[in-house]
């Protein structure tokens, strides 16, 4: 993403997204209230009987009703009320309209209030521009799952199956290797990822290293162990540090630790749970770190407003998780939201 200006004074940043990423970064960040503008297509009518309509490019800005985001076409569409147009004549003032976030199309977005957390993700996508593309392999000697690792988290590509029966070629000639690696190299190749980790239990990876190693001596794979295989295995992988320089960066992963360093935090009796106890913590000043899931952002809720004021007022972190992230269904087990403390609690 690109930042164009921040203006704290003014609650306004202005972006030009780079990806479907950088889409999906400012769903979260633009809410109810707020306002957008940017230029747009408007459909006109024709003054004459028997004209067809036409589109006629417009500027727009917008105070903004609803922002859905449609993950299958990767398009972000902000829908609300017109404050201001030009021409004004083809766009009344309190009309409806939609204004739909493109790929290299600047926006403009002018806040209610904005906060160090909404900055701190704008700066976020921003480092991630140009992240290249990771791709997670997870096997055994029963199946292997291929997955790109992305800012909104875990984009399936493809599960690969080692049928039971006839893994080798019964000949037993020199050459022959596993018709399962054979499968699983020519999908890796397809995919095309610079960037390649190979992890799972047990001794078919390394069969599958050293098969590698013969059949693509100069595809750079990194690879790692895990106790597990399918999407456990992959959050074992995520989570787990030994390939963070890898992954670093990307905000699945800096969700999954984010909710890693709660869990840690509750045997430590550093942590805070549910509104009532972080409200009670971070107006002590004993917040290190607040997480919250993402639709709580959106939520007029009292509770959650003052805890973001006073995390903003007493310089706590504020990380959101998305909803529908593994980390995000742990969060929402435990209330939500939750903190790690810098103290233990003495209120």
């Amino acid at each position: 993403m690109q930042i164009v200006k921040i203006d704290r004074k003014n609650h306004q940043f202005e972006v030009v997204p780079h990806s479907f990423d950088d889409l999906w970064h400012l769903e979260r960040l633009i809410e109810k209230g707020d306002r957008v503008s940017g230029t747009s297509e408007r459909k006109i009518k024709p003054k004459e009987e028997g004209d067809k309509p036409y589109k006629e490019k417009i500027y727009v800005e917008l105070e903004v009703e609803k922002v859905i985001f449609h993950e299958s076409t990767n398009q972000l569409r902000i829908q609300g009320t017109v404050v201001a147009a030009k021409p004004e004549e083809l766009v009344p003032l309190k009309s409806h309209h939609t204004i739909e976030a493109e790929v290299g199309k600047s926006i403009n977005v002018t806040k209610k209030s904005l906060k160090n957390f909404h900055v701190e993700r704008l700066q976020r996508a921003k480092n991630a521009s140009g992240h290249e593309k990771v791709l997670l392999v997870i096997m055994d000697d029963e199946q292997a799952d291929l997955v790109f690792l992305k800012d909104t988290g875990i984009d399936t590509k493809a599960r690969i199956i080692a049928q039971k029966e006839g893994k080798m070629f019964k000949t037993g000639e020199k050459g022959k290797t596993k018709p399962y690696f054979e499968e699983l190299l020519k999908k890796i190749l397809d995919l095309g990822s610079s960037k390649i980790v190979v992890a799972g239990p047990g001794f078919e990876r390394q069969n599958f290293e050293k098969f590698l190693k013969e059949k693509s001596p100069k595809l750079q794979v990194i690879f790692e162990s895990t106790n597990s295989v399918g999407i456990t295995g992959i959050n074992e992988l995520v989570k787990g540090g030994k390939i963070d320089k890898v992954i670093e960066g990307f905000h699945s992963t800096e969700e999954a630790k984010a909710v890693e360093r709660v869990l840690a935090s509750i045997s430590q009796e550093m942590c805070a749970i549910g509104q009532k106890e972080v409200l009670e913590s971070v107006q002590a000043g004993a917040c290190q770190e607040i997480v919250i899931l993402e639709s709580k952002m959106h939520q007029k809720n009292q509770n959650i407003e003052k805890i973001l004021d006073s995390a903003e007022q007493f310089g706590a972190k504020i990380f959101f998780v998305a909803d529908k992230s593994e980390p995000g269904k742990q969060l929402d087990g435990m209330g939500a939201i939750a903190a790690v403390l810098r103290y233990r609690k003495k209120w």
